[in-house]
């Protein structure tokens, strides 16, 4: 239990002594004080007063005015401990911290914690299994998949802290359509890539140009129909070729996980689910929850207001939804999670919807969770594969490099190369992280690079800046030693940095349950706002006393520490000097 639960957990002691036997207080019937300046929790008196009227609660038995009980309450309550300050205003009771006590008991909690500060025991002896990171092979990854990987890899991390035995998995579409135009491209237009040309490139660019063909001429998308079928089967004059382009791309896709950090435990592919696939349709045709429709085979979701799941195309190629049984049949399996989260698109919805309402049929009791995020376009507009106007994600991170890269030499003209460069690639990596990551997952996102690599406003590199900026004054105090006590708490600015640092385990705990890695990315955002006013009231070095040089070292190290631990969850890297 957290120093702010432990705070609240006094309060609500306090109320049930002075409200008697007349209404229970929870810790939700605290909220935020409608205004700061009044404390820093407040206990609305509306329902104790509905439910004190009910009953005949005043003595002409009439109805009770929720101000005369906030005042009645607080009259009976005197501060203690963490609580500095019980005051009634209107309906509200409003309790105020004590900055010496409970700072102290914040600052302390924070460096005895370090790093495991804000982790919790909710999903204690729960196991989750987290899907993302589903690109295709034979297709370059692309701005668009950065959401995904990053909203992924927020999940886990967040899931993690909430105490969940987590299992990362990706699942990757290597036996599609897509991969039957870009195979037969291969072998009718172009065998080999030009000079100096990558595969993946030269794979995306085959890809484009089949398309285009199959648009114009239905004797080639026939024959990429028969490719798709014969792939199937892992048999047919392509399937050397699927082979060896196949192992180009996983390589490809793996260099990228690699490279941002995706933390993948297992990765399964949709050829290895054919077989399963088959299987598991043949089962539940004999069942009756798989029919025959105009050619097709389909799962008939009407009651579910769901319209039809199709799993098998008439011409014989299966879904992507009939293998997603079979993919969630096998997680089952070999790993038994409790619950499944989903990270896709957002146009998948009506898909997952579809997939769940099947499997339930099936009699799968397990929770499924469609955690969805909406698309990313850039200032141009909109990408498609189709087309061949995707950003590759190579080409946006190089992007963000070189602006990054100026930026820093232009503010350290006395850096070695080798120091620039590693900057910059972290600048760039929490540039493009925090620019995903800080806005609501349901809501589009139109990336500005420019914007998302400035060191001001709502970016990563601002609180990259943020946390160097503390580390600096960290370093520039030599060996003298933070004290972690509240003693010196006098300003207002100091009290609210107080109450934000208190607040970072319910922020991560809240983010956790709703998959909400945005709150988190707001959450620094405002913590090193309060930070910068901080800074501009409060000497640290330059206090007058040498105790309250190290009070204030010891403020500025736990906000160091909670920035450190807020930038794990989103998966950013940190630098001491920018």
């Amino acid at each position: 239990m957290y120093a702010l639960h432990r705070a609240k957990r006094h309060v609500l002691t306090e109320l049930k002594k002075a409200v008697g036997r007349e209404f229970t207080p929870t810790v939700e019937d605290l909220k935020p004080s409608p205004d700061p300046k009044l404390g820093d929790l407040s206990f609305p008196c509306f329902e104790l007063a509905r439910g004190m009227s009910a009953r005949g609660g005043s003595a002409s038995g009439g109805k009770r005015n929720p101000a005369e009980i906030a005042s009645e309450i607080a009259a009976k309550i005197a501060p203690k401990g963490a609580i500095k300050k019980i005051e009634a205003a209107g309906p509200y009771v409003n309790f105020t911290f004590d900055d010496r006590a409970f700072g102290t008991e914040v600052f302390e909690e924070i460096h005895a914690r370090g790093k495991k500060y804000g982790i919790s025991t909710t999903g204690e002896g729960k196991r989750v299994m987290v899907e993302f990171a589903n690109p295709n092979t034979h297709k370059e990854v692309h701005v668009g998949h950065l959401r995904n990987f990053f909203v992924g890899q927020a999940v886990v991390n967040l899931q993690t802290l909430a105490g969940f035995d987590v299992v990362p998995v990706s699942y990757i579409n290597d036996l599609g359509a897509h991969v039957a135009k870009c195979l037969w491209a291969v072998k009718n237009i172009e065998p080999k890539p030009k000079e100096g040309e990558g595969t993946i490139d030269y794979l995306s660019r085959m890809y484009v140009a089949a398309t285009k063909v199959a648009e114009e001429n239905p004797k080639a998308k026939e024959e990429m129909s028969a490719i798709h079928r014969e792939l199937e089967e892992l048999k047919g004059p392509y399937l050397k070729i699927w082979k060896k382009t196949r192992l180009a791309s996983i390589k490809a896709l793996k260099s990228v996980f690699k490279e941002l950090g995706l933390t993948i435990d297992k990765t399964y592919y949709e050829s290895e689910l054919i077989a399963d696939t088959k299987k598991v349709i043949e089962d539940l045709v004999k069942k009756g929850i798989v029919v025959h429709s105009e050619g097709a085979w389909i799962v008939d979701l009407a009651q579910e207001k769901l319209g039809v799941n199709l799993l098998v195309k008439s011409d014989g190629t299966l879904l992507y939804n009939a293998k997603d049984i079979a993919l969630a049949l096998r997680k089952e399996d070999e790993y038994h999670p409790a619950r499944s989260l989903y990270v896709i698109d957002a146009r998948q919805s009506l898909a997952m919807q579809q997939l769940f309402a099947t499997l339930k049929r099936m009699g799968f009791q397990k929770e499924l969770v469609h955690v969805s995020y909406d698309f990313v376009t850039l200032k141009e507009g909109a990408m498609s594969s189709r087309k061949g106007n995707v950003i590759r994600y190579e080409v946006l991170r190089d992007t963000a490099r070189d602006l990054a890269r100026a930026e820093t030499r232009k503010r350290h003209a006395d850096w070695r190369e080798k120091q620039i460069e590693k900057t910059a690639v972290t600048i760039a990596d929490a540039a493009l992280r925090f620019g995903m990551l800080k806005q609501d997952p349901k809501s589009k996102i139109v990336f500005d690079m420019e914007e998302a690599v400035s060191f001001d406003g709502f970016t990563g590199p601002y609180i990259l800046y943020t946390y160097a900026r503390i580390c600096s004054i960290l370093k520039k105090a030599g060996r003298m030693k933070p004290n972690y006590r509240g003693d010196y708490l006098k300003e207002p600015v100091e009290h609210r940095l107080l109450l934000s640092l208190a607040k970072y385990p319910d922020v991560v705990h809240g983010a956790a349950l709703g998959y909400q890695p945005s709150a988190v990315a707001q959450y620094l955002f405002e913590l090193c706002q309060t930070f910068a006013a901080y800074y501009d009231a409060v000497p640290v070095l330059q206090a007058e006393d040498t105790k309250i040089v190290a009070a204030r070292l010891g403020t500025i190290d736990v906000l160091r520490q909670v920035i450190e631990n807020g930038c794990a969850v989103l998966g950013m890297k940190l630098v001491k000097e920018m």
